[in-house]
């Protein structure tokens, strides 16, 4: 789904590649054994794209994410946007 996404333009991963070159990779989430790293670009369109994302996975696929134990962590993102973005119910993972 999360691919769908992005594929749609609907959700921005992020962009990785050397200096100069014109070829960039977008990088949208990795996923080990039972856990999914998501990593995108800092904005509002994308923080709902994802909670949109996760709640149709829980209806489609009949498991449960837990919202609790989700964390929203920024890189070099002021602290203040995201504490904004968990109004949108995922944890700040700086302690928010």
């Amino acid at each position: 789904m999360l691919k769908a996404s992005v594929d749609s333009g609907l959700y921005k991963g992020y962009q990785v590649g050397s200096d100069g070159s014109t070829t960039t990779t977008c990088i949208s989430h990795f996923q080990f054994a039972d856990d999914t790293l998501i990593v995108g670009e800092k904005s509002w369109a994308n923080i709902r794209v994802l909670k949109a994302n996760l709640i149709l996975f829980e209806s489609i696929s009949g498991l449960k994410v837990n919202f609790h134990k989700s964390l929203l962590v920024g890189v070099n993102i002021a602290e203040s946007w995201l504490v904004d973005a968990t109004k949108y119910g995922i944890k700040d993972g700086h302690g928010g």
